[in-house]
């Protein structure tokens, strides 16, 4: 009696939790329409990111680099970003010239309309993600 009890409760909260996640999507794609695409702003632009490298090709250190620069936009407009923030960028970029000869950062997107049509690569990445496990999805014996 208590084993089908537990198992009404995991299923009425499954139903629940999909009701939240139809919500947040729906809610998504309304902020999206407006223009808002949520996230925190970059504080390392690509124009900024371009010229760290530059500088870092002359051999100029990351720290005099962090110095040089002024982040744009967010609560810390006006100031320099953090060695570290400009590290990683660093990294990222190298690995991304390696990788593909890509560009640095992906362009963002925008949400897609649920009546929109798939493009073939998009039908091909839905594919895949559907065919993997689900990373909260728990296995007991």
């Amino acid at each position: 009696m208590g084993a089908m009890f537990f198992a009404v409760l995991a299923v009425a909260g499954q139903i629940e939790r999909n009701c939240i996640r139809e919500k947040t999507l729906e809610g998504q794609v309304i902020a999206a329409s407006k223009g808002n695409h949520g996230g925190r702003p970059k504080v390392i632009d690509d124009d900024m990111l371009t010229f760290a490298v530059a500088l870092k090709d002359e051999g100029v250190p990351v720290p005099d680099i962090a110095k040089k620069l002024t982040i744009k936009v967010g609560k810390n407009a006006g100031k320099s970003p953090s060695v570290a923030s400009l590290y990683r960028a660093l990294a990222e970029a190298g690995a991304a010239a390696v990788d593909d000869g890509l560009p640095l950062r992906p362009k963002p997107t925008r949400i897609r309309q649920p009546e929109d049509p798939l493009a073939a690569e998009e039908v091909e990445l839905r594919e895949r993600l559907q065919a993997q496990p689900h990373p909260n999805a728990e296995t007991r014996s």
